[in-house]
This record gives C-alpha cells, sequence and structure tokens, in this order.
C-alpha cells in the first residue's frame, strides 16, 4: 500500500479511482463495511482504491483539544487499511486554512481536481467543509454534475447497536474488552518494545516482559487474558496493567507474563490481543499472596483462551 503525506496538492495521476473519505480510527466493522465496498468496486474495475484522511484530526485543530484517544495507532491503521485491500492512502494535512474551503471548495479542489474521484464512498453521518456544513445531500447534487458517483453506507449494527469509535471507546475505558472486540472485528491491541522492569515477575516465578507501548487508548488498571505476539508466533499470556500498589510503584506499567514461555525479549517489538479483563488492580499483604493471586490468573487465562480462539 502506498502512504502519500499531503501538506498543500496531490501531484499524483489517479485514473477514476474508488474513494474512502473518513476518520477511520479503529477501522471498526462500520469502517470496514465502506472500505470492503470501495475496494470491491475498484479492483472490479481494475482500478484504484483509495483512503483520504487527516492527519491530525480535526477536532485537535478545530476544538484545539490536546489529545483524542485512539483506537489504533497510526501503525496499526495503516497495517488494517492494507490487510483490507486498500492501495492508496492519503493523509491530508488538517490546518485551519483547510478548514475554511467550503464544500464546494472542497469536492471540487480535491475530489474532483486532484483525486479524480469516480466512486465515493462515505458513511451516513459524514459531515465536511467549513463549519461541516457538507453532507450527503451535498455531495449527491455535485457528484451529478461532476460526473462521479456517491454510494452512502449505511450505520453498520451488531446485536442491534450501531457500531461506532464513540461506543468502542466507551467500552474500552470500562474495560469492557469482549464488547469492544465484538465492535472491532479483531482485538484490540497494545503493542510496543520490551523494556527492561524491576525484575519482580521472575522472583515470584513468572517472568514478565514489560512493554513501553505506543500513544493510544488504554483500557483500565487490571489483569488480562491476551493473546501476544513475538516474531511470528503467537503464544497466551497474561497481562497487568497498573501501578503495582503492592510495590508501591508510582508509574503505570504494562507487563506480559507469556505462558509455557522462556526466550529473552529484550529489545524486541511485540503485540498483545486483549480478550478478556480477569479482575481489576489489587494490592496484597504480601509476595506470597500476590504470587497465589498470580497462578489462578494464569489457570483462568488458559481457560479463557481455551474458549476463545484468536479473532484475527
Amino acid at each position: 500500500m502506498e502512504i502519500v503525506r499531503v501538506r498543500e496538492k496531490i501531484y499524483l495521476n489517479f485514473i477514476a479511482p474508488s474513494v474512502a473519505l473518513g476518520n477511520f480510527d479503529g477501522v471498526h466493522l462500520g469502517h470496514q463495511e465502506i472500505l470492503r465496498r470501495t475496494v470491491e468496486t475498484a479492483h472490479r474495475k481494475g482500478r484504484d482504491a483509495v483512503v483520504y484522511t487527516f492527519d491530525p484530526h480535526p477536532r485537535l485543530v478545530l476544538n484545539k483539544v490536546p489529545e483524542i484517544p485512539r483506537i489504533t495507532t497510526p501503525r496499526e491503521r495503516v497495517r488494517i487499511l492494507e490487510s483490507l485491500g486498500i492501495d492508496v492512502l492519503v493523509l491530508a494535512e488538517f490546518t485551519t486554512e483547510f478548514a475554511a474551503q467550503s464544500p464546494e471548495e472542497f469536492v471540487e479542489n480535491v475530489l474532483v481536481e486532484e483525486l479524480g474521484t469516480r466512486n465515493l464512498f462515505i458513511g451516513e453521518n459524514y459531515r465536511f467543509g467549513k463549519g461541516r456544513a457538507g453532507t450527503s445531500h451535498t455531495l449527491r447534487k455535485m457528484a451529478y454534475e461532476l460526473g462521479f458517483i456517491v454510494h452512502v453506507v449505511p450505520p453498520v449494527r451488531y446485536g442491534g447497536i450501531v457500531v461506532s469509535s464513540s461506543r468502542i471507546r466507551e467500552h474500552l475505558a470500562r474495560g469492557e474488552i469482549a464488547e469492544a472486540n465484538y465492535l472491532l472485528g479483531r482485538e484490540f491491541t497494545i503493542e510496543g518494545r520490551v523494556i527492561h522492569g524491576h525484575h519482580r515477575g521472575k522472583g515470584l516465578g513468572f517472568p514478565t516482559a514489560n512493554i513501553k507501548p505506543e500513544v493510544k487508548l488504554h483500557p483500565p488498571e487490571g489483569v488480562y487474558a491476551v493473546y501476544c505476539l513475538t516474531g511470528e508466533d503467537i503464544h497466551p499470556a497474561v497481562m497487568n496493567i497498573g501501578y503495582n500498589p503492592t510495590f508501591k510503584d508510582r508509574q503505570v506499567s504494562y507487563e506480559v507474563h507469556i505462558l509455557d514461555f522462556e526466550r529473552d525479549l529484550y529489545g524486541e517489538f511485540i503485540t498483545a490481543y486483549m480478550v478478556e479483563r480477569l479482575r481489576p488492580e489489587m494490592t496484597f499483604s504480601s509476595a506470597e499472596d500476590l504470587r497465589a493471586q498470580i497462578g489462578r490468573d494464569t489457570e483462568r487465562t488458559r481457560q479463557v483462551l481455551a474458549q476463545k480462539p484468536k479473532m484475527t
């Protein structure tokens, strides 16, 4: 997949591509339906399937919020989009000047002149242009005049609930990993490089890999059953997110105990695919009590993962 970063104007010669327009944070089941239709339509005609999105997120610029809790890191989003068959990812720099374009200017300047869009795919509630004044009605009217086709994809429902990034964030914030995973269509992940920690796990008989995670939304403190990717191998594992109150740590840590695994992972990049929250973080009166609980967590993890094969 080709990644194009755009500051002012796209200087690529697209030939009648199919374009998916949106933020696509999380690339959840609703997003995947938009992307599936985009890829199917483009490849049927031997054309490119293009995702056009913004960096930074428009809300960071317009609302001046310090950060938006992302469901996926940029690295994850690229990997998922590529796996879905997207040919080109356009990351357009979002500025106050860009935001000042009227909906009509955006359609004419970007969708028609720069991209040469033949088929455009959007979600039902997509808004664009100055003051978010542009709607699907705006696009359909202009598409008829400018010679492209607009496909408005209705929301995807799971168990009667509309799949959305905001709902997934709510589930993750409550530690409802299974519910979030259903809406994502895959396991929520935490990934990062293995760093040196306090080496307490090894002394307790449960050596851990301490991860320095990439910046994104993380679920609350607690113990989780996960699958862990090391290199090309998947292993069952227990993950603890928290401050280790038994030892009065002041900084949150991300520790993974990989079951039946002994290799040194320092410096390696690993991914934890989260399956279920086992319990909240707890304080123990002694290291022996902590060791006993970790043993119970390990056995519970084996049971959970035996019943829940990896989704993707």
